[in-house]
C-alpha cells in the first residue's frame, strides 16, 4: 500500500532513527522491528535503516 498522506504519523513517531517522509505504516512497522532486533548497532552508531540499505544497493 502506498501512503501518499502521512497524517497517520504523529511527531513522536517521526523522531525514530529510521523515519523518512514518504513512509507507510507498514514500512514503519517493519523498520521498527528491524531496529529493535539490531539495537546494539543503534547504540554503537552503526545502525542503517532497511530503506537506506535498499537505496544504497539500488545505486550500486
Amino acid at each position: 500500500m502506498t501512503e501518499e498522506n502521512n497524517d497517520w504519523a504523529t511527531p513522536t513517531l517521526k523522531e525514530v532513527h529510521f523515519w523518512r517522509d514518504d513512509m507507510s505504516p507498514e514500512e514503519y512497522d517493519i523498520e521498527r522491528e528491524y531496529m529493535a532486533k539490531n539495537w546494539d548497532k543503534v547504540r554503537e552508531g552503526t545502525y542503517v535503516p532497511l530503506w537506506k540499505q535498499k537505496q544504497a544497493g539500488a545505486s550500486e
